[in-house]
């Protein structure tokens, strides 16, 4: 019988401690794992963004700090001419070289940054209060709502920030401050509880 192939482990592996927590916990805490994300560069013309659509089936975002998501990709803009991809599929050696085909022929950088990033779900009636207190930039959902993104220090660990529902959000983190953020958030919740789900 051959040996399984090994299995990485992921920057939080080991430190979130057991799965469960009180039902009416203010906030939710869930490590997302096997997730493609993929650096794109390019100039946001119409031969780029069409390209981009083809293959991940959602419009670039050409707006500041919003995202565009279709099942199960989104698309976060960083920056005038750079974008995070975020696909499910987990396959981030074949999506990268599919975007490589498409784009051969417009200016682009396609960078697989999957192992450089662990992501953090957070969800829950408390999770803006608890980001809000080491977040500072405004929050409120006149100004912040679903389908934005944005970047900053949380406490000190900088962070992509996405919001992909009303009381819910995306945190993106280099792997060296992932158990950092996490015990963050966990001392954050403290007056409101919080519930660890597995992925």
């Amino acid at each position: 019988m051959a040996d399984a192939a090994p299995r990485a482990l992921s920057p939080l592996s080991g430190h979130i401690g057991p799965v469960g927590g009180p039902y009416h916990a203010g906030i939710v805490l869930r490590e997302a794992v096997g997730l493609s994300l993929i650096n794109l560069r390019g100039d946001a013309d119409k031969a780029f963004a069409g390209h981009v659509e083809t293959v991940l089936g959602a419009p670039l975002p050409t707006t500041p700090n919003t995202t565009s998501r279709t099942e199960g990709v989104s698309l976060l803009w960083l920056g005038p001419d750079e974008w995070l991809a975020v696909a499910q599929d987990g396959d981030s050696t074949a999506l990268c070289a599919r975007l490589e085909e498409a784009m051969a022929r417009v200016h682009h950088a396609v960078v697989d940054l999957s192992d450089n990033y662990a992501v953090i779900e957070l969800s829950g009636h408390a999770a803006r209060w608890v980001l809000l207190k080491g977040w500072p930039q405004d929050l409120h959902p006149s100004v912040f709502m679903p389908g934005q993104c944005s970047q900053g220090l949380l406490g000190r660990a900088q962070i992509i920030l996405e919001q992909t529902g009303d009381e819910a959000y995306r945190l993106f983190v280099r792997p060296s401050f992932a158990a950092y953020l996490w015990d963050w958030l966990v001392d954050a919740s403290a007056d409101v509880g919080h519930r660890v789900v597995a992925d």
